[in-house]
């Protein structure tokens, strides 16, 4: 956070991607890793993401007004879950088989769209792919969340209420 922060009180309120953090931050571990901790910045509300740029790949950064002020005044405290930054959670396979059967609703309301073809056929990819992270022995669950916080799911009515169901069902695990 101190590295966007001279950024921005330097002049550059420019966005910035995961190798510009690492490289002048001194950030260690993988891009993963530095997702993961960038996952809990934004939850605290200390950075905020360019979205659009996700659709190529990437991700982008910038420090908000919070940021700024944890950082000069040090006046909160960022937690974070370890379970968050590796993605293992032990969720039981009826919590699994409830995250599945939203999914599925998820898909029927991709298929009675008025998407194009080709938007039809990317949203269904996305949940389908989200589905098969869901179904491996250790699913990796915020990689299932980046899933669904897709753009190609986003303008879709209805969906948003059940990725917050998702997410409700892997928060009360997380927080056993």
């Amino acid at each position: 956070m101190k590295y966007l922060h001279d950024r921005v009180a330097g002049g550059d309120a420019r966005y910035c991607t995961i190798p510009t953090i690492k490289k002048h931050a001194g950030v260690g571990g993988s891009n993963q890793y530095v997702l993961a901790l960038t996952d809990d910045l934004e939850t605290g509300g200390y950075i905020i993401t360019r979205q659009a740029y996700q659709l190529a790949g990437g991700r982008l950064f910038q420090i908000t007004a919070a940021g700024i002020d944890f950082v000069e005044h040090g006046q909160k405290t960022v937690s974070v879950q370890s379970a968050a930054w590796t993605g293992r959670l032990d969720i039981s396979e009826a919590r699994k088989a409830e995250i599945r059967a939203k999914l599925s609703e998820i898909s029927a309301i991709i298929q009675k769209s008025r998407l194009s073809n080709s938007q039809r056929a990317n949203a269904v990819a996305v949940i389908e792919a989200a589905d098969k992270l869901v179904e491996t022995p250790d699913p990796l669950w915020p990689e299932i969340m980046r899933l669904l916080r897709s753009p190609v799911l986003s303008n879709l009515n209805g969906v948003a209420s059940l990725v917050l169901a998702i997410v409700g069902i892997i928060l009360t695990t997380a927080n056993m």
